[in-house]
């Protein structure tokens, strides 16, 4: 073997990536809103909280401070993960970019952060719950300090809302901005690639149930002078983030694997695909979301022609429809020319599936 062929299989052809959408590159400069205002209401939340836990050992209260230091730490791994996931480029070893590092993020801060958080916070709570109830005297409320964290309780789930409320804007918008119909903030989680936003979500709302259960857990304490209410505050406190690290961990961790594109996004791309000129037919399509803006899309059509040049043709024009017709996604499209076969043909009793 010839030394410059030694040199030429040692060093193998680089085929640049495709451009980035203009579009895509537009929308990021707004991405990241929810978080960053999630971040900015959870770190005056948990200072708040840790000083009401300081000034008044509220079982409760160290349960809210833990779920805020829980909050603010996702928040914080989000941010750097998005930062990575835009700054670093494709290679031989990441083909399709680091996009996915934003669903490894938000996987393991649910199933690591919060379920820890959790269970410190319920262990601690039980710990008092069995101290009160061990010893009388310990379940006197001092009333007056625990006012103080019935203040700071209110106040947390005002900013929470604050959180809630641009979460919610965010999700308005990415709605709007990619033709989803009009929809519910539960419905939106289910249905969102965006691990940023499912994370925040999820954070506010277990925020706000979490300082139901604190705000009752005080204010019953304060009402009839017993802290074991304010124990089992704490305790439901933690149980609300152990429930909710479950949760995200279900979402981000289908999202790790790796899911399909929405329906309606799906019936797009079939019309996108079967009105293109030259193509008979759509045999087979599998996609599969490398994260909320870049899709992996690859088609099984029939064309019209079994030529070489024909088919060619046609591929980029199928790539033109499916960019044209959704262009506020990144698409990288792999078209394969086939034929239909009586295995793909089915019967009037068998449909074709074309997510099979």
């Amino acid at each position: 073997m010839s030394t410059s062929t030694q040199t030429d299989m040692a060093q193998p052809r680089h085929i640049p990536p495709k451009q980035n959408n203009p579009i895509v590159q537009e929308e990021r400069k707004h991405e990241g809103a929810a978080v960053k205002a999630a971040l900015a209401a959870n770190v005056g939340v948990a200072i708040a909280k840790l000083a009401a836990w300081a000034f008044t050992q509220s079982s409760a209260m160290l349960s809210e401070s833990v779920h805020s230091i829980a909050d603010c730490t996702n928040e914080i791994v989000l941010m750097a993960s998005g930062s990575v996931a835009r700054k670093k480029r494709k290679n031989p070893q990441h083909p399709f970019g680091w996009f996915r590092v934003k669903y490894l993020a938000s996987f393991v801060v649910a199933t690591l952060l919060f379920f820890v958080g959790g269970f410190f916070s319920t262990s601690e709570a039980v710990k008092k719950i069995t101290e009160v109830l061990s010893d009388q005297s310990a379940r006197v409320a001092n009333r007056g300090e625990l006012v103080v964290a019935l203040i700071v309780v209110v106040i947390s789930a005002c900013l929470e809302g604050y959180g809630l409320h641009q979460s919610v804007k965010e999700s308005n918008e990415r709605m709007r901005h990619t033709g989803m119909p009009h929809m519910g903030i539960y419905r939106f989680w289910r249905v969102t690639k965006s691990a940023d936003l499912a994370s925040v979500i999820m954070e506010d709302t277990l925020a706000l149930i979490g300082l139901v259960f604190a705000f009752l857990g005080v204010g019953l304490a304060i009402c009839t002078g017993d802290e074991l209410y304010d124990a089992l505050g704490g305790m439901f406190v933690g149980i609300v983030l152990i429930a909710g690290s479950l949760l995200l961990a279900y979402k981000t961790g289908s999202l790790l694997i790796g899911e399909s594109v929405s329906p309606l996004t799906q019936e797009r791309i079939i019309k996108a695909v079967e009105g293109t000129e030259g193509v008979e037919d759509l045999l087979n399509m599998q996609s599969v979301h490398m994260s909320e803006d870049n899709i992996l899309l690859c088609l099984k059509v029939q064309t019209s022609k079994l030529d070489r040049d024909y088919d060619v043709t046609t591929v980029n024009k199928i790539e033109d429809a499916v960019r044209t017709a959704m262009p506020w996604y990144n698409w990288e499209i792999y078209v394969e020319p086939d034929v239909m076969r009586e295995t793909q043909a089915g019967t009037p009793d068998e449909p074709v599936d074309l997510m099979e």
